[in-house]
């Protein structure tokens, strides 16, 4: 692979990772972020919940954007937005611009879907394959590494330097992508449905305001029941209104095709479970070694515990590809969906000695990296050109809903388990079965999906996937 190639690929990576590790490491410091700032709990709440809002706004309104316009313009664009969403937040006077600036920020999950038209655009079909492993191995050990060191640099330097370091790594990766980075051709046709965009974005605004909320305010509360109502008329109105244009913002005709609508709930189903599995493990691994279940671990042991997921989807995400090869693509999507629910079931029987813990996470993260590598492989080698990043950002928003519909759900299953203010032990097990079981489910969204390469445009098998030349700019990083 020439420099030129390397910078195509890590560039993007290099962005992804290092937001998604400031993300991660956030989380253990909201305590201090809330004392420093004399923020209420709701408040501190919002510091996530505008992310996952603005990220549900904007992921698919950018993967459409990149199936029609340069994808180095917007990548570019889009890194310099989110670094001036970690400079406001890193210099917030008040609780109030944080939360400003973590929703600006927020737009960097839109550069995932981006990559997967970028990679097909710019790389051949192996290179691309490799690219996608990379992100998202690159993402689960950034997720790793967030928990291990936010304790040891809050303590150190403050959390506003949480943001300040990303800022500079976000630097690093613009001016590689500007110099690396090819422009790529405009679609000869299209354009962006903006009337859908505000449909959806409105509508997934809503669901995930209703999720997130759901735990404080209660899931029968009328405001609550309020949100979901909207957002269920407001996502019903979208799809008439997309199916009724010419040029729709997600195309749902295709979107409902066996690989799209496959990997799509996929998607989903790994969010669900991974993210119910990163509520209770935690928890669980905090309490007193005394309740016979907990290890009593502080936050630097839990980070610990949970590295093992980050290496592992790192280690196996760039194999997918030759994986597929050897195996099929079909039975590559199984196998990670059956290492996904048999990583949970581990953590669901065995989890009274470190090791257990220790070989049920990496065992997730095997599966989940291999799920979600091999579902954007097939995306970029099913879906047509102009429509490949647009998909993905659909995959992605369903990644990121299941999550929050899991994290809820998790915490509500813990709290209906909790003796004197500790979740019980058949508690903990009924959240890792609930994963395990969704495991399964993914396992039949696999078998959706047929087991050789469409042809992107006639919808016919082909034997292997095309391979493309790869534009650049001459050999530079």
């Amino acid at each position: 692979m020439t420099r030129s190639r390397i910078g195509i690929i890590g560039a993007p990576v290099l962005f992804i990772g290092v937001f998604q590790l400031l993300e991660m490491m956030l989380s253990p410091a909201l305590p201090l972020i809330q004392r420093e700032l004399a923020a209420s709990p709701g408040e501190i709440a919002w510091i996530f919940t505008g992310g996952l809002i603005s990220s549900a706004i904007s992921t698919p309104i950018v993967g459409r954007l990149a199936d029609i316009y340069d994808k180095r313009t917007l990548l570019l664009t889009l890194m310099a937005i989110a670094s001036a969403g970690a400079l406001i937040a890193g210099l917030a006077p008040n609780v109030t611009v944080l939360i400003v600036g973590m929703a600006v920020e927020g737009v960097w999950l839109g550069i995932l879907p981006l990559t997967v038209g970028l990679f097909r655009d710019a790389l051949d079909s192996e290179q691309g394959a490799t690219g996608n492993g990379l992100v998202i191995g690159v993402a689960a050990l950034a997720s790793a590494l967030g928990l291990i060191l936010a304790g040891p640099l809050t303590s150190a330097l403050g959390y506003r330097w949480l943001f300040f370091l990303a800022l500079a790594g976000a630097l690093v990766a613009a001016l590689w992508a500007w110099r690396a980075v090819p422009s790529t051709p405009r679609a000869a046709s299209g354009h962006v449905d903006w009337t859908g965009g505000l449909l959806l974005g409105g509508g997934l605004a809503l669901l995930m305001l209703g999720l997130t909320t759901s735990s404080s305010w209660g899931w029968t509360a009328p405001a609550t029941l309020a949100l979901f109502a909207a957002a269920v008329l407001t996502l019903g109105l979208c799809v008439v209104v997309e199916l009724r244009t010419p040029d729709p913002l997600v195309d749902l005709r295709l979107l409902a095709g066996r690989s799209p609508a496959g990997v799509t709930l996929m998607g989903f189903v790994f969010g669900f479970a991974s993210f119910g599995l990163m509520v209770a493990l935690p928890m669980m691994l905090s309490l007193p070694a005394e309740t016979g279940y907990g290890l009593g671990a502080d936050t630097l042991w839990i980070g610990l515990y949970m590295f093992p997921l980050g290496i592992a989807g790192t280690l196996v995400a760039p194999l997918v590809g030759p994986m597929t090869r050897l195996l099929g693509r079909r039975a590559v999507l199984v196998l990670g969906s059956v290492l996904v629910s048999a990583g949970t079931a581990v953590l669901a029987f065995w989890h009274s000695s470190p090791w257990q813990i220790v070989a049920g996470v990496t065992v997730m993260g095997l599966g989940g990296s291999i799920s979600l590598t091999a579902g954007l492989n097939v995306v970029a080698a099913d879906v047509p050109a102009d429509r490949a990043a647009g998909v993905s950002g659909v995959v992605f928003v369903a990644k990121s809903i299941g999550g929050t519909f899991g994290a809820q759900l998790g915490g509500m299953v813990l709290a209906t388990g909790t003796v004197a203010g500790v979740p019980t032990e058949s508690s903990f097990v009924s959240t890792y079965l609930l994963s395990a079981v969704l495991g399964l489910l993914a396992v039949g969204a696999a078998l959706m999906i047929p087991a050789t390469v469409r042809n992107a445009q006639s919808g016919h098998p082909i034997s292997a996937p095309a391979t493309k030349p790869a534009a650049h700019q001459g050999d530079t990083l």
